[in-house]
């Protein structure tokens, strides 16, 4: 199976948008609890392992896309 890749525009869009909300809203946590480096390293962490392949929560989406009407 073909790795999936965004197209420039998609780069250039909303990949960029969405990751300069996320670093600013990382930005206003870190002041906000005026925690570390390694904390908001962390909870990347936990919210990057919701979307590996073997993730219940992938699991789940991938049902949901393959039999929209049983959700």
């Amino acid at each position: 199976m073909k790795k999936w890749k965004p197209t420039q525009d998609q780069q250039l869009g909303v990949i960029s948008r969405v990751n300069e909300f996320f670093t600013d809203e990382l930005h206003e946590l870190q002041e906000e609890l005026d925690c570390p480096d390694e904390f908001i390293y962390d909870f990347l962490e936990e919210i990057k392992n919701r979307w590996s392949p073997e993730s219940c929560h992938t699991k789940m989406r991938q049902r949901q896309k393959e039999n929209p009407n049983l959700y």
